[in-house]
């Protein structure tokens, strides 16, 4: 059972440029409703951080290994929609990001002040959201396990660039972690 006196909820990457190449935007939507009223009825910190998609890399090498897997990753974006604008549209009426801190890696922590946010709210339960569910979700909220937080991915407030990918990676982090989505949580604390 979560404690929402301990929890504090980090949005990776929640930005219109992130969830607009994502899969499951009605899902997404759905689910941060109810997130906005968990965090609003329970006062619970969120704490949004954001990177550069293509960010530096300074080993040639790696840069190109990189930017290959990215370009494959993006092979599997769902087409385009006619109702993308509407979703689009939704995303930003759900939640007003405040203090977003910028990133510069798929692991929020590599040399951020994440830990010391973190640190500072007292909360050692941390519920994982936003983009991309097999890089920056995945790596970010193991990484958050190995600093010895309870850390838990909330599968219907995250997403990536296809359903394949998707339920791939919510596996492999269920090896590491906990995997619940909102309504495991509606139970414990229905609205």
């Amino acid at each position: 059972m979560i404690d929402p006196d301990d929890t504090a909820v980090v949005m990776i990457n929640y930005s219109t440029d992130f969830f607009r190449h994502t899969f499951s935007k009605m899902e997404f939507l759905l689910g941060m409703d109810y997130i906005n009223s968990f965090v609003s009825k329970y006062n619970i910190p969120v704490i949004f951080t954001r990177r550069k998609l293509w960010y530096d890399i300074h080993n040639h090498d790696l840069k190109e290994i990189r930017d290959f897997k990215e370009k494959n990753r993006k092979k599997n974006m769902p087409p385009e929609s006619d109702y993308d604008e509407n979703f689009i549209k939704e995303f930003n009426r759900k939640i007003t990001v405040k203090n977003e801190i910028n990133v510069q890696k798929e692991d929020i922590f590599f040399h951020s002040n994440i830990a010391d946010i973190l640190e500072n709210t007292e909360r050692k339960t941390i519920l994982f959201g936003g983009f991309f569910t097999d890089t920056d979700v995945f790596i970010s909220s193991v990484s958050a396990g190995i600093r010895e937080y309870r850390s838990l991915v909330v599968s219907d407030i995250s997403s990536t660039y296809s359903e394949r990918l998707y339920f791939q990676s919510l596996e492999m982090i269920s090896q590491f972690i906990e995997v619940i989505d909102t309504r495991d949580l509606g139970e414990d604390f229905p609205l």
